[in-house]
């Protein structure tokens, strides 16, 4: 049989003679001071407890208070469906006055808020007891009172919670939610724009796979007249002396090099190869720049130029 009582035990670890061994043995050590009880704690539970249930009282009565009212002109469902809002929205509220109970600026707008559509629930609730006869007015003011005293016992909670900053402090705390919020709405900004990126990808993918296979384009060289000869009246024409051409400065035969070299279309095997050559020696290719390069259309080198990045990062 199981022992109902066990003592507690820890494990030593030793080696003994050479050989590791693991045994428990009973476990001395004093247990930890336990806490002292907390009545403050005990209370705050207790009070927030009592509002939370106060609140979902006041909601079912005047929920069923202003939608017996509005049964009048609707249907029932949708009468008792509109009237849930009229409390559920000071409720709301306080849940937003919760939440910036360390920000006494930004907490007097839910504060403000759910005084004025407590009002109105008040409101509306007397009226419905107004409309059910002579002393009916008296249960609408209690059912109104029902409301209010919900309300203002969580205003009692709110108060016995909430921390007065100091301005420095305050700003401080403001400063910090700002950068955070700034931090999480770039981070947002990036996946939406990483996710618009895949899916421009992908439809430019369909799109040629529909159309039977990537644009081809027939690059046009643009042939340059030869210099004419120019011959003289009085002049035979075996003497005829043709234009001279201009002299070349040495830095020209590069240039013009270069010029050539852009101009002739990289072969479709190569591209991806030629800008991850570029890419590598540190140039900034833009999705025209590689159409230029390339000698294709900008939705065939925006896939190269893609590619090209992929390996590149591979490589990294």
């Amino acid at each position: 049989m199981a022992r109902p009582f066990r003592r507690a035990t820890r494990t030593v670890n030793e080696v003994v003679n050479g050989v590791p061994v693991a045994y428990d043995v009973p476990d001395t050590t004093p247990p930890p001071p336990r806490l002292p009880f907390n009545l403050d704690s005990l209370l705050r539970r207790a009070l927030f407890t009592l509002a939370i249930v106060m609140t979902i009282g006041a909601i079912i009565w005047g929920t069923v208070a202003i939608g017996s009212m509005l049964t009048l002109l609707a249907p029932a469902w949708a009468a008792y469906l509109v009237a849930g809002v009229f409390d559920a929205g000071w409720a709301a509220c306080l849940i937003a006055e919760w939440i910036l109970r360390y920000d006494s600026k930004r907490a007097e707008t839910p504060r403000n808020a759910g005084v004025a559509m407590l009002v109105v629930s008040m409101a509306a609730i007397i009226t419905h007891g107004a409309l059910a006869g002579s002393w009916g007015w008296i249960v609408g003011i209690v059912g109104a009172l029902v409301s209010a005293a919900a309300k203002g016992v969580w205003a009692i909670g709110m108060h016995t919670i909430r921390i007065k900053l100091d301005p420095k402090y305050e700003a401080y705390l403001r400063a910090r939610q700002q950068q955070t919020g700034t931090e999480l709405a770039l981070a947002l900004g990036d996946r939406d724009q990483a996710l618009t990126e895949d899916r421009t990808v992908k439809l430019r993918l369909a799109l040629e796979a529909r159309r039977g296979g990537p644009e081809t384009t027939v690059d046009q060289f643009v042939v340059q007249p030869e210099a004419t000869p120019v011959q003289a009246a009085d002049q035979a024409v075996n003497q005829i002396e043709s234009s001279p051409e201009p002299a070349l400065s040495p830095v020209q035969p590069t240039v013009q090099a270069a010029n050539r070299t852009a101009d002739r279309p990289v072969q479709p095997d190569d591209q991806v190869a030629e800008l991850l050559r570029r890419l590598k020696l540190g140039e900034q290719i833009t999705k025209q720049d590689a159409a230029d390069i390339l000698g294709v259309p900008p939705s065939t080198a925006y896939r190269r130029l893609t590619a090209a990045k992929d390996q590149l990062r591979q490589y990294n």
